[in-house]
């Protein structure tokens, strides 16, 4: 067992050798044409994403430096004490999440652990509770801009925030047996909260940057050199008989890596319920570029990367499920 597992470990190793050479072999190939790719995807977060999360970022860092929700979490316990098996800092920590979307659950997540207020059990279940994307960008973004109907919006925003709370009721046992926990409250006093909450958002924001800069160019390199061509491939197969074709596979392939590209990419095939159920699914797990993003924060409070991203599948697969039908009544 151990010589297989050093084994796999040298295998993993050596494969991430290889993938980071060949992105950086490609990048120093074509500068040009990938240095304005780097800089798409920064004007991207810089105009998009920075203005919609620092505010964010800045108000939940000085509630959780604050004693003003301390009161208001402990009356809100029982919604999801039993259900969830979770404290009411959680209910805070939900709707913030599904109004501010990725990745401000996480982060709240972190800053609550950091300050002794939720166990380790506590944080591996919040994880999926408080891990979703916000109307902004599912309704105006993908709905209104991407779908050309506002409806199909508050469709798949209603799917996602449901598969969040469906999730987390499936893996509610996840952290095992709960230690005793002696919580502390919401926040202790900081004498300078004002400079920590603004430090630290604009710290966030600033990573937040760089892995949606970052992404975007690798899911470009990925798509220029037709390395996700088998995946869709295999996808437009297993979709075959709900009508799927070549763009479809080649859309949820790219979405994968970078969910935003592929929502785009899906509403290029039209509305209909298979383009809409899948980028429903993509919101839901919110790929790679998602997942890193999260734990970045959820590492923190020792939230385990295996679990996270099998929750986050789950929780995809559920919403596509949820809304492939719910797409066939309303549509």
């Amino acid at each position: 067992m151990v010589k297989f597992f050093k084994s796999g470990k040298w295998t993993f190793n050596v494969a991430l050798a290889i993938t980071l050479v060949f992105f950086i072999v490609a990048l120093a190939i074509f500068p040009d044409v990938y240095s304005k790719t780097t800089y798409a995807g920064i004007a991207l977060w810089a105009t998009a994403v920075l203005p919609s999360l620092l505010p964010y970022f800045f108000l939940t860092a000085l509630l959780t430096k604050t004693n003003v929700l301390s009161s208001f979490c402990n009356s809100l316990s029982p919604l999801v004490k039993k259900p969830f098996r979770l404290g009411g800092s959680a209910v805070y920590a939900f709707f913030t999440s599904i109004l501010s979307g990725y990745p401000v659950g996480s982060k709240i997540i972190a800053d609550l652990y950091l300050e002794g207020v939720i166990s380790d059990g506590e944080a591996t279940r919040m994880s999926l509770l408080c891990s979703t994307s916000g109307p902004l960008f599912i309704i105006g973004a993908v709905g209104n801009a991407a779908f050309n109907d506002k409806a199909i919006g508050f469709i798949l925003y209603g799917v996602h925030v449901l598969s969040a709370i469906i999730t987390a009721l499936i893996f509610r046992k996840a952290g095992g047996k709960e230690k005793e926990f002696s919580p502390k409250p919401l926040a202790h006093k900081d004498d300078n909260a004002l400079y920590n909450a603004v430090y630290s958002s604009v710290i966030s924001a600033l990573v937040v940057g760089g892995f949606v800069s970052i992404f975007y160019v690798l899911s470009q390199i990925l798509a220029d050199f037709k390395i996700l061509y088998p995946i869709s491939l295999i996808t437009t197969a297993v979709l075959s008989p709900l009508g799927a074709s070549g763009a479809h596979g080649n859309a949820l392939s790219v979405g994968l890596i970078e969910f935003t590209k592929g929502c785009v990419l899906l509403s290029y095939t039209g509305t209909t319920p298979l383009s809409v159920s899948l980028a429903c699914f993509l919101i839901s797990f919110g790929g790679i570029s998602i997942i890193l993003q999260s734990f970045a924060f959820l590492k923190k409070a020792r939230v385990s990367v295996l679990f996270f991203t099998l929750g986050k599948l789950v929780q995809g697969t559920i919403s596509g499920l949820i809304c492939y039908f719910a797409c066939l009544i309303f549509l």
